[in-house]
């Protein structure tokens, strides 16, 4: 038995959604993920896994009734998720292409070359490419 198991990272962000299937949509058309799996949990909602290259896993559930998005609540998101990508103007323009709520690039003190990026209930991602 293999810790985390293959095609697994140690570490992966799981992100829930009033809507999931309409942010799986926005995120395999604007950023061009791939759908790996996607199956009804044990509680009846479903999971998804999604894949950014071969090892930029995410995992998506829908959240259960009471839950509220950031973009619900008015409230900024109390987490980023960060994705290292090749081609990031590229990307940048795909998104903007696909009416995505996007930043202007910019290049962070460390030397990415980087944009935020605002998905459809509030989630903030950052999509980088290291360039200095």
């Amino acid at each position: 038995m293999s810790n985390p198991p293959p095609g697994y990272q140690r570490v992966s962000p799981y992100l829930l959604y009033e809507d999931a299937p309409r942010v799986i949509d926005y995120l395999k058309e604007a950023f061009g993920f791939e759908e790996r799996l996607s199956q009804t949990g044990g509680a009846g909602r479903t999971h998804t896994e999604l894949l950014l290259g071969e090892d930029g896993l995410v995992m998506l559930g829908q959240a259960g009734e009471g839950f509220s998005s950031p973009k619900t609540l008015g409230a900024h998101p109390p987490s980023l998720v960060h994705v290292y990508v090749d081609g990031v103007d590229a990307l940048h323009h795909r998104a903007q292409e696909a009416g995505a709520e996007v930043t202007d690039l910019e290049l962070s003190p460390k030397g990415d070359r980087r944009f935020t990026a605002t998905d459809p209930e509030g989630q903030v991602w950052v999509f980088a490419e290291r360039v200095g």
